[in-house]
Order: C-alpha cells, then structure tokens, then sequence
C-alpha cells in the first residue's frame, strides 16, 4: 500500500500515524505544500492531508491552498480513500462543497468528542474512544450529503463524504509534536481556554502510552477499510 501525506508547515509531522503505516507495512511520500513541494503525477492506494496553521480560507496568503483544494476534489472523484485531519478536515468539506471559516472562538484541550449513532456504527471513528487532543479556531460546515459522526457540545469533529473522511481533532499528536506547537504558536490560547501550559503538557505525556494506542486504533482501522 502506498499512501501520500500531505502537510502545511516543518511543525506538522505524521505523529502516532508514522507508528500506523509501519505496522501495515505501508509506504509514505509525504509532501509538504508549504514549503512548495508538490505531489509527483502518480495515484495513490490512499491519501492523508494533515493539518496547519493557516485556514482553508487563506487562499490570498497560501495560493498553493486552491490547487490542494482541487487535488482533494479529484481524489474523491476518482474515489480514493481519503483522511482529512484539522485542517484536511476543512478542506476536505470545502472540496466536497460545504464551507470553511473561522469560529467565534478557540476550542483546545484533551476533550471527549460524543459519537452520533453512524459514528458508533463506524468502525474506524468508533476507535477513538477517550479524551484526544483538540486545538482548533476554524470550523467547518457539512457538505451535501456528508454524515457527521463525531461532535463536542460545540463543533463538529467527525464526518464522512464519499471516500473521505474529515476529524477536526488530532489523533496523530505525540507529545513532542504538542511541545513544538506550543513553543511555536505562544500559550495565549490555552490560557484563555483555562488550561496552564507546562501542566497540561504534562497531561498529554503522562497520556501518550492511551493516546498512541488510541491513534495507531484509529489510523490502522482506516488504513485497513
């Protein structure tokens, strides 16, 4: 199985799903747009666009955000299994003709996320079955036809839509990775959300054997739909 890793940024890494594709014995081409690399013309058995600090939005500042857009769209045309995390997510709703736009606020932590009754009934969403982490200020709504199979008392966070499926949270963070985001994008955010810096990345390590559990889970599940 070859799978193609989109990413937006030197901060965003595979994570816990690196620890996925090698237990499935896949092969990865990980691609980062943002530093203008750009997918080579070939098809993929599957394709994983990750997340980023930019909104699907910000076509003005990052243009490369139209052509992924387009990409994504003819991925789902040609009915590749496609997985949208974060950002993918709003993308991926975006390609499939629902919309991407900022929020009235931030949603961070290590939050439950509340299956609906499809999502019980999905067997890769169904693997996420504990607090995982969240850090988003965008949000998305459905495109036509797109099922909503995760939520939190105030966004969507799960949905599938032909071959894709989109989750706003991250199942793929590692404890270094959240780290590095943090040094990176300031702690303003979490404080404001009520959440002290070093404490909680402490909770996300003492975590970290649950969450890679959770996410080898819930990646291999799909990898292997």
């Amino acid at each position: 199985m070859r799978v193609l890793v989109l990413t937006h940024g030197p901060e965003i890494t595979p994570g816990w799903l690196e620890h996925a594709l090698a237990e499935v014995g896949a092969e990865a081409d990980i691609v980062d747009l943002d530093q203008g690399d750009r997918p080579a013309g070939r098809s993929w058995d599957k394709v994983v666009v990750l997340g980023g600090h930019m909104g699907a939005y910000d076509v003005e500042a990052h243009p490369w955000l139209r052509e992924e857009k387009s990409f994504i769209k003819a991925q789902l045309d040609a009915g590749t299994p496609l997985l949208g995390v974060c950002l993918g997510s709003q993308l991926l709703a975006e390609a499939a003709g629902g919309s991407a736009y900022r929020s009235d606020g931030t949603e961070v932590g290590l939050l439950e996320v509340k299956h609906t009754a499809r999502g019980a009934e999905d067997a890769v969403v169904a693997a996420i079955d504990g607090p995982v982490v969240v850090w988003h200020h965008d949000t998305f709504d459905l495109p036509p036809g797109a099922d909503l199979l995760a939520e939190t008392a105030d966004y969507p966070h799960a949905f599938r839509v032909g071959s894709g499926l989109g989750v706003q949270f991250h199942p793929e963070v590692t404890p270094e990775m959240w780290e590095g985001w943090v040094a990176s994008s300031g702690t303003d955010e979490l404080e404001a959300a009520g959440l002290d810096p070093e404490r909680f990345a402490a909770t996300v390590r003492a975590e970290a054997p649950r969450l890679r559990a959770q996410a080898v889970a819930f990646f291999r599940a799909w990898l292997e739909e």
